[in-house]
């Protein structure tokens, strides 16, 4: 018990330091994986007029497995990449950056809104042959929660962006060994009349 009492105390006292933007980017995580696990996604009426039985999808399941696969990998790593900083210190040795942290968490939530359109698209054609198919309450509460995601990382790229742009330079350097070039036109007359008297 003391041992998950530290971790959390360390979590928080870690938690507390995020700028507000990264508060909420990690509340955010959280509550989009609970609501991954326990929210239908979609539904599915019967057309029987004597049953009138509907069937709940979940995300979790084999229904939409490839989907899950890619949507929990991308959670995990978003997980990580936030919470954890031995993690976070692994990928940065690994791939050789640091700086680009707002572009990876809104990177890898565009990848999880990808495999959630192909879901879309599928009940959507569905049910414009039959009324029977549809997103279910989760799957709505689950699109907004991503757009919500989508919206805090894009804020955070938009400002490091912005912060970026204003520390960059433009450096001239200046190779102190070339030749200097000829000021001017009337220069480069004088040096050639002069070779012409040597002449």
């Amino acid at each position: 018990m003391q041992v998950f009492q530290k971790q959390f105390q360390k979590n928080f006292h870690k938690f507390t330091n995020y700028t507000k933007n990264q508060k909420a980017f990690t509340l955010f995580l959280f509550v989009f994986a609970i609501v991954l696990l326990i929210c239908p996604l979609a539904k599915v009426t019967s057309l029987d007029i004597n049953d009138w039985a509907t069937e709940y999808f979940w995300f979790i399941g084999l229904t939409y497995f490839k989907s899950m696969v890619i949507v929990f990998v991308s959670m995990l790593f978003l997980l990580g990449w936030n919470i954890n900083t031995r993690f976070k210190g692994y990928v940065v040795n690994f791939l050789g950056f640091r700086e680009s942290e707002p572009m990876l968490n809104f990177i890898f939530l565009w990848v999880i809104a990808a495999n959630f359109m192909g879901i879309m698209d599928a009940l959507g054609m569905v049910s414009s042959i039959t009324t029977s198919a549809s997103l279910a309450w989760g799957g709505w509460l689950m699109l907004i929660l991503l757009v919500v995601g989508i919206i805090i990382s894009f804020i955070e790229v938009w400002k490091g962006a912005d912060k970026n742009s204003q520390r960059t330079k433009v450096l001239n350097i200046v190779d102190e060994e070339a030749p200097k070039k000829p000021e001017s036109s009337k220069h480069i007359q004088r040096l050639i009349a002069e070779e012409d008297v040597e002449e």
